[in-house]
């Protein structure tokens, strides 16, 4: 480079996929199902997102990077993937990454995105950038903490780095690290050492990182990196317990930043997979049933329907927990979202003050129950909601074709899809009155604390529904041996990247 000229600017490919599966429901996530950016409007649209995208796009324009957009897909949790919808937004990134002129690649992944047909998704979108870019150039992803991290994408990556927190309020910062990390890498060629220790085991719903085992976990994490300048980043993946596929289980990926480090990194890996396992039992909750929770007379209660969560991919659909609390009417109202097409077909072609005799419930799930409620359209729509909690806050949600269906005790949010209900802007913005219920009910088991914890008591509860922690043999088949399935001995291995 001649003297005093200024080094040329960096070019970085960037992109987000964000679907987490739920392998097991009858559901699918068609294309439709996904919200779609690309072009200058993917960075305009996502700078200041608390998102791993949000967070790579402010490091880079810090950086002065020249960002070089693809497409940013997000769904909401749900049904495998299409393998038509996954093949046209996988396309999309790779038809600009063959263009090349660029230095680096930087992801906003789930990590746990099934298809009809993969397993991973990641993981062979993954496998498909590398070759187009060859073993030398950076490739970085930032994940959700559930990610399937390893069903084999980590090892196309030169750094990869999950959420510390669940409930999640880092996801923007986990972009911020992964972008940092690029950068460092950019200026001065370095590449970061990869450990990973695999645990063949579920967790059993004790998943908060606030208390419990996983507190304890990402605590060691913590100190050992601030005690130790060789290390870099430690990730605990607690893979989404609803997806088979081989190598599903407990992830513990540590990163080095040199050679110096690898020893220290094996360890903490190690510590951190062993620490897993024997801590296994403890990751069992007992949740209260909801007849209990009424009990407790809080003056107002929102209660996680544990069962039938839309944010673990369930559909939504579960009318027990409307059913317990009518039980006794007239002394309590409850407000709820309800997945059932019929019923919101049925409320569009009634009209709005059409006064109906409805069967809503169980159009999904298998052996599921269902309601015949008299009430009032009250309204019908089709459109978005604004997030106002602190989890993906300020960002657009999908709600699509609803009808809002009020009677005596209740008034239900139906929806033609699945609705993540975590956020009470779902039912402020489609003309739902909360300051009524008296019970509010959400398709939500951690994340819903975050948005309504202003309104009252915030109280997970014990549901029937596809996504319980009560794993099934007839579910894992190419993830055996697995605890707490199988009876084995285990002890923790790391292994390098």
């Amino acid at each position: 480079m001649p003297t005093g000229a200024s080094p040329a600017k960096k070019r970085v490919l960037i992109g987000q996929i964000f679907q987490e599966a739920h392998g097991f429901t009858p559901l699918v996530t068609p294309l439709s199902a996904f919200s779609v950016e690309s072009g200058e409007a993917l960075v305009t649209n996502n700078a200041n997102a608390d998102s791993v995208l949000g967070g790579l796009i402010r490091v880079g324009q810090r950086a002065g990077w020249e960002l070089i957009p693809t497409i940013a897909a997000r769904a909401s949790p749900g049904g495998r993937v299409t393998d038509a919808a996954y093949a046209h937004i996988k396309q999309k990134i790779l038809d600009v990454a063959k263009r090349g002129g660029f230095d680096a690649v930087a992801l906003c992944l789930h990590g746990c995105m099934q298809t009809e047909s993969l397993d991973s998704a990641e993981a062979d979108l993954l496998a498909a950038l590398r070759a187009v870019v060859g073993p030398r150039m950076p490739i970085v992803a930032g994940f959700d903490l559930h990610a399937h991290a390893s069903g084999g994408m980590l090892a196309y990556l030169d750094f990869a780095s999950a959420y510390k927190t669940n409930p999640h309020l880092d996801a923007g910062t986990t972009g911020e690290r992964v972008g940092a990390v690029l950068a460092n890498m950019l200026d001065n060629g370095s590449r970061p050492i990869g450990i990973m220790v695999t645990v063949p085991m579920l967790t059993g719903g004790n998943d908060e990182t606030s208390s419990g085992p996983l507190q304890v976990l990402h605590t060691v994490a913590h100190e050992a990196i601030a005690a130790d300048k060789n290390l870099l980043d430690a990730s605990v993946f607690n893979v989404n317990p609803f997806v088979d596929g081989k190598g599903v289980g407990q992830t513990c990926l540590v990163y080095a930043s040199n050679e110096a480090g690898r020893d220290a990194a094996e360890k903490l890996a190690e510590d951190l997979g062993n620490g897993l396992w024997t801590m296994r039992h403890q990751f069992r909750h007992d949740l209260p049933s909801l007849a209990k929770v009424l009990l407790e007379k809080h003056a107002k209660v929102i209660v996680g329907d544990f069962g039938d969560r839309v944010l673990a991919g369930g559909p939504g659909d579960s009318i027990y927990a409307v059913a317990q609390v009518l039980q006794d009417p007239g002394s309590l109202h409850v407000v709820a979202p309800l997945t059932d097409p019929i019923a919101v077909q049925t409320c569009i072609e009634a009209g709005v003050g059409a006064l109906l005799n409805l069967r809503v419930g169980g159009c999904h799930t298998a052996g599921g129950r269902h309601l015949l409620l008299s009430g009032v359209v009250r309204s019908v729509g089709e459109g978005s909601y604004l997030n106002r909690g602190a989890f993906m806050k300020g960002a657009m949600l999908p709600i699509g074709p609803y009808a809002v269906f009020e009677g005596e005790g209740f008034a239900l949010l139906l929806t033609k899809t699945p609705l993540m209900s975590h956020d009470p802007g779902c039912f402020l913005d489609t003309g739902v009155d909360l300051d009524r219920a008296d019970v509010i009910v959400v398709k939500s088991g951690y994340h819903f604390k975050l948005a309504f914890n202003t309104l009252g008591a915030c109280v997970c509860v014990a549901t029937p529904g596809l996504t319980n922690f009560e794993p099934s043999a007839a579910h894992f088949v190419k993830a055996r041996p697995l605890h707490p399935l199988d009876d084995f001995a285990y002890t923790a291995r790391a292994i390098s990247l």
